[in-house]
């Protein structure tokens, strides 16, 4: 029996596309409107939405990534970029990608990997909830952040260009302040979208969702603790700078900021475990005044908050802002 033609799987791949987005979109806009009814901001719905390929999410993924590094005058030659490309797109690393889905806010379209509505159908609303709550962030935070990951991109960059190895571990020690930051908003992405799934209809996305984010951070806080233990090493090498061991500095602040950039990364693909417990914590007590007040002036710099966030809330509960 002859199986079907190349053109036959493209059509019936490009129907399918077609009726799955035409799903989703009716879905993510019902849950919009509640996501702005519940949480009084109102923000927009993305123009539109594109499910693509592996090989052209990847693209997307890495153009974005470029275009950011080149606003904050990091630039790489096309070699490097080939290589960066090449690296992202190994079997290691593929997997990760599978069920990316990411709003450019440039263009305001939300993209999605095809292959997750294939083998994934069960985390397409969940994921897609994420980057609404994501915008809704955005705009209830104007002011942009640089990401960890670049700060220390430009930390290393300077070690090579500044006489001044104290700066150096300055920018470290704020990079790992910004990772804190980046864990804790990512954790109240996740609890806003399951705020708002319940809310909706999906009570067993969310509670299937909620258990893997538990289990995921109890195997996964000692990270935090790792930043921590590395965040003092640095302040007290800092402290102790003398000129005559200058030269010799610069290169060991080069080898300890190659390590973290690793480690940062691998933070970035565990935040959401990392950060709901806390995240969670200050939306259901202080809602989403209580956030804005704990990215912008009061943010949970210390691995402890994490595991316990009664710590972070029996601190900040003296404050008069977050009781007014």
């Amino acid at each position: 029996m002859k199986g079907p033609t190349r053109e036959e799987n493209e059509t019936a791949s490009e129907q399918r596309n077609i009726e799955s987005k035409e799903w989703i979109n009716q879905t993510l806009r019902k849950i919009h409107r509640k996501m702005v009814e519940l949480f009084g901001i109102d923000f927009t719905y993305f123009a539109d939405i594109k499910i693509v390929k592996q090989s052209d999410i990847l693209k997307q993924f890495t153009e974005r990534l470029w275009n950011n590094l080149k606003e904050n005058g990091v630039v790489y030659s096309n070699t490097q970029w080939k290589q960066i490309h090449e690296s992202l797109s190994e079997n290691s690393i593929t997997g990760f990608f599978e069920n990316l889905a990411f709003y450019n806010p440039k263009n305001n379209v939300l993209y999605m990997n095809e292959k997750m509505i294939i083998n994934h159908q069960e985390k397409i609303i969940p994921v897609c909830t994420h980057e609404l709550s994501e915008k809704l962030l955005s705009t209830y935070l104007p002011s942009h952040l640089k990401t960890p990951a670049r700060v220390l991109v430009e930390a290393y960059v300077k070690a090579e260009k500044t006489n001044n190895p104290r700066k150096i571990y300055q920018l470290f020690t704020k990079s790992t302040d910004l990772v804190f930051k980046t864990v804790f908003k990512e954790g109240v992405c996740e609890a806003i979208a399951l705020q708002t799934l319940r809310q909706t209809n999906f009570e067993m996305e969310a509670a299937s969702l909620e258990k893997e984010l538990e289990e995921g951070h109890l195997k996964c806080i000692e990270v935090l603790f790792w930043l921590d233990k590395a965040k003092r090493k640095t302040e007290n090498m800092g402290k102790h700078q003398t000129k005559l061991h200058e030269k010799r500095q610069v290169t060991d602040v080069k080898d300890l900021i190659k390590e973290p950039l690793r480690g940062f990364q691998i933070i970035k693909g565990i935040s959401y475990y990392l950060g709901y417990p806390l995240g969670k914590a200050v939306l259901e007590k202080y809602g989403i005044k209580g956030v804005k007040l704990a990215l912008e002036k009061y943010p949970p710099n210390n691995a402890q908050y994490f595991a316990n966030p009664q710590t972070y809330l029996t601190n900040v509960e003296k404050l008069r802002a977050f009781n007014e």
